[in-house]
């Protein structure tokens, strides 16, 4: 790789958008079409929280311009630090939590036969935690409790849903797979329950309402586990993000197509599990979605399952031109090898595995091309003119994520490495250098050839990545001294 490679500058110039239709084509990177949202999301909020309207007009008033004030105040602070929650992408989700939680909060304010503690606020902290940040899940849970405060005429329950909110969204982080929301829940509803106690103690409620405000407020914990536990995977699915739970989820080894793989192709099966150790440390040293990463060096290669024997590191001790690939000519072997890659991306979808994991499937090749076997067509034809180069390229995108184009870089290592170490005499070892050489020459290969041209990484990202698979290939290298043979016998 040349010289100069920690400078901060852009690889790609330019980042493929994705195709937006209707009506997200139409708001799509308009600063007014957000503002309409917003005033959108804010109208929802008046029909939902003054309706019906008090019977005083001064306390009609009154509401009308508390809320109207939160909500300007909520409003321009998204707009100023959180621009993202607000684009086309994200704001069908961000208001669809904000108005399905209000309309809940409303109905239990509206029931006298329901404790005002009883307001589900936790369940829209947890999900917007999850789905996107839990800074914004912290302003977002202080703004409604606020609202909710102001239209219950009744500033005790105020910091019962704050509170509850403000756990529910640090037992957010613990939550690793779907059974950890119900945990959760009880830590919200013992939370409202405490804070009930302290709440009643101040304003000197009765034993028997603290007692039974404090019920309401454990209740809405667990209801709000509930709801999210129910909830999350509708809006996962309809919504199209992925939480890191179902991330998660996805790294059981006895997942289906994991398990498929580790039966009919175990040398692809052992292949994936290095390139997620790479990946995760590559994206670890740049500060990008390890997890991701991990999951979808897991699943990159699944389309190898459906012609195993062809792919070199299932032929065993055989060569790359076994005899599988001895008995069709280099245009079938490299089509086979090709169709992998749309073979993964079908049984991803047949397993409803999420976008981001199926992108990682179908871009960890890019456009890269099958060498060997577009050298070995020009042997045998011996006239560069009469083979195709774009038969032997890989029709898919080039990486538009960098967890994507991590994944791509850890792959072809992984290969490079293992094809090398069957050629290294067993009386030689990998050296640091010789490490960094190779990294270097497999990652340069990739910007020669444009394949990192739109997954926004920097240079200096770069050089963090190699630093990283350095490191595990230096691990990996390592060499054990001889045992000697008495202390062998006695093993």
């Amino acid at each position: 790789m040349k010289k100069g490679l920690n400078m901060p500058r852009r690889v790609n110039r330019r980042k493929s958008e994705p195709t937006e239709r209707g009506i997200k084509k139409i708001f799509a990177k308009s600063y007014f079409s957000q503002w309409l949202w917003g005033m959108g999301m804010a109208g929802g909020l008046f029909l939902v929280f003054l309706f019906p309207f008090s019977a005083s007009l001064t306390v009609k008033l009154g509401t009308v311009i508390l809320i109207v004030l939160s909500a300007l105040i909520f409003l321009i602070y998204l707009f100023r630090f959180y621009p993202k929650l607000l684009t086309v992408n994200f704001l069908p989700l961000f208001l669809v939590l904000i108005l399905s939680t209000s309309l809940m909060g409303k109905i239990v304010l509206f029931l006298p036969q329901i404790s005002n503690y009883f307001v589900p606020i936790a369940f829209l902290s947890i999900l917007f935690s999850l789905f996107f940040n839990p800074t914004s899940a912290v302003l977002v849970t202080a703004f409604l409790s606020i609202v909710f405060a102001v239209n219950a005429k009744s500033l005790e329950i105020l910091p019962v849903l704050f509170f509850g909110g403000v756990v529910g969204i640090y037992g957010a982080s613990f939550i690793h797979q779907r059974a950890d929301i119900t945990k959760v829940g009880v830590w919200i509803g013992f939370t409202n329950l405490i804070t009930i106690l302290g709440m009643g103690l101040v304003a000197k409620f009765s034993l028997a309402q603290i007692l039974i405000s404090g019920l309401w407020g454990l209740g809405s914990g667990i209801f709000s586990s509930i709801l999210v536990t129910v909830s999350l995977p509708y809006l996962e699915t309809y919504f199209g993000i992925t939480t890191d739970i179902k991330l998660l989820e996805l790294t059981d080894l006895n997942h289906p197509l994991l398990k498929r793989l580790s039966i009919e192709a175990p040398g692809t099966h052992h292949h994936a599990m290095m390139v997620a150790t790479l990946a995760v440390a590559g994206a670890e040293n740049i500060g990008a979605n390890a997890l991701l990463a991990r999951v979808g060096a897991y699943y990159h290669d699944i389309g190898k399952v459906t012609r195993p024997h062809f792919f070199f590191e299932n032929s065993g001790l055989e060569d790359l031109t076994d005899k599988s690939h001895q008995k069709v000519n280099p245009n079938l072997s490299s089509t086979i090898i090709l169709s992998h890659v749309k073979d993964g991306t079908e049984l991803a979808k047949i397993h409803r595995l999420p976008k981001v994991v199926i992108d990682i499937i179908s871009e960890h090749h890019g456009k890269s091309l099958i060498a060997y076997f577009y050298r070995k067509a020009l042997e045998e034809k011996k006239n560069e003119e009469q083979v195709d180069e774009t038969s032997f390229r890989y029709p898919s995108h080039r990486p538009q994520s960098k967890e994507s184009a991590i994944v791509m870089l850890a792959d072809s290592l992984e290969a490079d490495f293992r094809f090398s170490s069957g050629r290294v005499s067993k009386g030689s070892s990998l050296t640091r250098h010789k490490i960094s050489s190779r990294i270097e020459k497999v990652m340069d290969n990739k910007l020669k050839d444009h394949q990192l041209d739109e997954c926004n990484l920097t240079l200096r990202e770069l050089t963090k990545i190699k630093e990283a698979f350095a490191r595990v290939f230096a691990g990996l290298a390592h060499t054990r001294g001889r045992y000697p043979e008495e202390v062998l016998k006695n093993r």
